[in-house]
């Protein structure tokens, strides 16, 4: 009997550091637990239906994490796609077993997380319930409203999300070699010894808003920003991503924007897991995000 890439991905969840080998970096939504099939769902060709859904809410943030889906399947099914219509790919979960109010029922239940870097808008979510022998059925199709948060609308703004609660710190190195992260809050160095102190002056350099999930104490935020106000100093900016922890996840993908005036300069994005966790974290540490320059 043929047997196709639904029920042959199963073995190859995770690599040998527990990062999955294939996490849907560049997909819009994420499952767990789930493993990711790239391009399109299979159409319907016979398998079982999809007896119920629980979404909660239709609106979600670009960038959640955990939001939780349930439902129930025909008593045929042994797994279950999820996916977003026109993503890159979508999910194969096992079904559960059955809920004791309705014991012919099979389950799934898991938590949705939507990359930082989707759009905000109209999204549809498809649900197909899948038998023994890959037969899928007719799709469940729910609305989803993606929302974003936006970054800060100053002068220069270096913004680094993620989509689980790991702490992740940014680090920004500015033209003069003033690295502004956790430890550095402000780039603003005070004049030598005798010379008079602005005490707005302060205000003048790179300010980081928010140290997000510092230490594990989870806020939920998962976003950090370096903002210049005023004008910044011209010249060549490195940045850098340090996985201060993982706070007990296996992995957490992320995303760095540079704006200037609302305007993109730069994006990059990727992944941290157990081996950057393990580098030493304070000044110059971290992976290189992305590189520009000012005028």
């Amino acid at each position: 009997m043929r047997r196709s890439a639904l029920v042959l991905l199963f073995p190859a969840l995770t690599g040998c550091d527990g990062v999955p080998s294939d996490p849907g970096l560049f997909a819009d939504m994420r499952v767990a637990p789930g493993a990711y099939v790239e391009g399109p769902m299979p159409e319907e060709n016979g398998g079982p239906g999809v007896v119920a859904v629980d979404l909660g809410t239709n609106g979600v943030r670009v960038g959640q994490i955990d939001k939780p889906l349930r439902g129930s399947l025909e008593p045929k099914a042994t797994s279950v796609a999820l996916g977003l219509a026109g993503d890159t790919g979508y999910w194969i979960v096992p079904a559960g077993l059955p809920d004791v109010q309705s014991p012919a029922f099979p389950t799934f239940d898991v938590s949705l997380s939507f990359s930082p870097d989707m759009r905000a808008g109209a999204y549809e979510l498809l649900v197909r319930a899948v038998d023994t022998d890959d037969h899928v059925g007719v799709a469940s199709r729910h609305p989803l409203e993606a929302t974003a948060i936006p970054a800060p609308a100053e002068n220069l703004v270096v913004s680094l999300r993620w989509d689980r609660e790991a702490d992740l710190d940014l680090h920004v190195v500015d033209p003069r070699g003033v690295e502004i992260y956790k430890r550095n809050i402000n780039s603003y160095e005070l004049p030598p010894p005798g010379q008079p102190v602005d005490p707005t002056a302060w205000q003048s350099g790179a300010i980081l808003d928010f140290d997000s999930n510092a230490g594990c104490v989870i806020d939920g935020r998962r976003m950090e920003n370096v903002v210049w106000k005023d004008e910044p100093p011209p010249g060549h900016y490195i940045v850098r991503v340090d996985t201060f922890s993982l706070c007990g996840e296996g992995y957490a993908n992320w995303s760095v924007d540079v704006l200037r005036s609302g305007v993109s300069l730069a994006r990059s994005s990727g992944q941290s897991g157990p081996t950057d966790e393990a580098m030493p974290h304070d000044r110059g540490a971290g992976v290189l995000a992305v590189e520009f320059d000012v005028p």
